[in-house]
């Protein structure tokens, strides 16, 4: 992970949303949940995750019933996270795709 910023260079939000992530899917904290305990709104703290993931950060997420978010610790949820993003990234083009078909209309 040599594109990983340092914590010292994280601003005080992300660290504090970062420090207070657990550690592995078995420990994930519900969004709104984890929003309250730092003191953000949910929509800053979405922002701050992806940014923190966007840095090499190893956050993952879990969009199953228990859902919530967590440190990744092993290569299974790695692999789970990196695959449901790549699924969410295939479903956002297909929905492009399917605008980009009524463009004349709009032009």
């Amino acid at each position: 992970m040599t594109n990983v910023r340092h914590q010292d260079q994280l601003t005080a939000r992300e660290k504090a949303v970062y420090m207070a992530l657990p550690f592995g899917q078995e420990n994930a904290i519900k969004v709104h949940a984890l929003a309250k305990k730092v003191g953000i709104p949910v929509r800053r703290l979405y922002s701050i995750l992806s940014h923190l993931s966007e840095q090499g950060y190893l956050v993952g997420s879990l969009r199953n019933q228990q859902g919530g978010v967590y440190r990744i610790v092993n290569s299974d949820e790695y692999f789970y996270t990196l695959n449901m993003l790549r699924n969410n990234a295939k479903s956002y083009e297909r929905r492009v795709n399917g605008l980009e078909q009524h463009r004349e209309r709009f032009e």
